[in-house]
């Protein structure tokens, strides 16, 4: 079992598929690293059609994690699955897993995409399922003839809305500012759906029901709380980076994605990152996988030149 490969990929998303892939065509050994029981990341939680990858067209993200992953089975890695990294060093590059296994590789890849952010409230968790949506589009069957609260103000949470409205009774936005960050055409949608509410400038302070959801509170700018009932929540409020193994050891901007340069190297030598935890501004399947390939060529370009230095040393 080698425990210095050439790279150690952690994550098994698209970007970090993507990456092993390359490493391996590019004659590098590597080691992918997933949290979770399969690969496939953020993938197996898109519920929509994906049309827009060139040159490839699935029902839904489970459809095109399938095509992925009959497609890896050419390439020639350990794969590690439903294993956790604990720990990232550099210099020397140490990974370790919470199962203890170390890894002295030459390069690192973090490729561990984006979770969705909470509103870190009691019950948000333990209601998942009695009341509380995973998905609009996934769940919108349950809505039927029933009142939503959707939280949030993006382009997820106007675009659910507009899903929802078409089996809901009453669907409610609940968003914490006055202005939406969701695209003009899905608001006017929505306005006009004739069944969908919106509530700004509005902080949801709790979420109740014991066994079920039975609705939120909100409290607006004169500090005044009101109360909500419903059947069903779905919370859309953003993505937070999944980028917790490199704090304090490269460069995270303010909203802590991973700072990266066009070669997807972070602040730290041989440390990359790529797709959605190094990028922000397009947070797409074709962006990951292209940042991937992008780490595993400049990883192999770097270590030829070292090879070629230590010949002539």
């Amino acid at each position: 079992m080698e425990t210095n490969p050439d790279v150690v990929v952690i994550g098994g998303g698209p970007a970090g598929i993507s990456a092993a892939a390359w490493c391996v065509d590019l004659e590098l050994s590597a080691v992918l690293i997933e949290e979770g029981e399969t690969t496939g990341g953020q993938l197996l939680s898109i519920n929509n059609p994906i049309v827009n990858y060139a040159g490839l067209e699935a029902a839904d993200g489970r459809e095109f994690a399938a095509f992925l992953h009959k497609w890896l089975e050419q390439f020639a890695f350990r794969r590690m699955l439903g294993t956790r990294v604990e720990l990232i060093e550099a210099e020397p590059l140490l990974v370790r897993t919470e199962a203890g296994e170390e890894f002295r590789p030459s390069a690192v890849i973090l490729a561990t995409g984006v979770s969705r952010r909470k509103l870190g409230l009691p019950g948000e968790d333990e209601l998942v399922g009695e009341g509380i949506l995973r998905s609009g589009a996934g769940e919108r069957e349950e809505a039927k003839g029933k009142h939503v609260i959707i939280i949030g103000g993006g382009d997820a949470a106007i675009e659910n809305a507009l899903i929802l409205s078409e089996h809901a009774k009453r669907v409610t936005v609940v968003h914490r500012s006055r202005d939406f960050r969701a695209r003009p055409e899905f608001l006017e949608r929505a306005k006009t759906a004739g069944n969908v509410e919106f509530i700004t400038e509005r902080y949801v302070t709790s979420i109740r029901g014991e066994d079920r959801f039975e609705g939120v509170d909100v409290v607006g700018p004169d500090g005044a709380s009101v109360s909500i009932e419903a059947d069903l929540l779905l919370i859309r409020i953003g993505f937070r980076p999944n980028s917790e193994l490199l704090r304090g050891l490269t460069e995270l901007d303010v909203s802590g994605y991973v700072k990266v340069d066009a070669n997807s190297a972070t602040s730290v030598p041989m440390i990359y990152a790529c797709g959605d935890v190094a990028n922000h501004i397009s947070p797409t399947i074709s962006t990951a996988a292209g940042m991937g390939a992008t780490a595993a060529k400049a990883i192999a370009a770097r270590l030829a030149e070292r090879k070629k230095f230590r010949k002539f040393e």
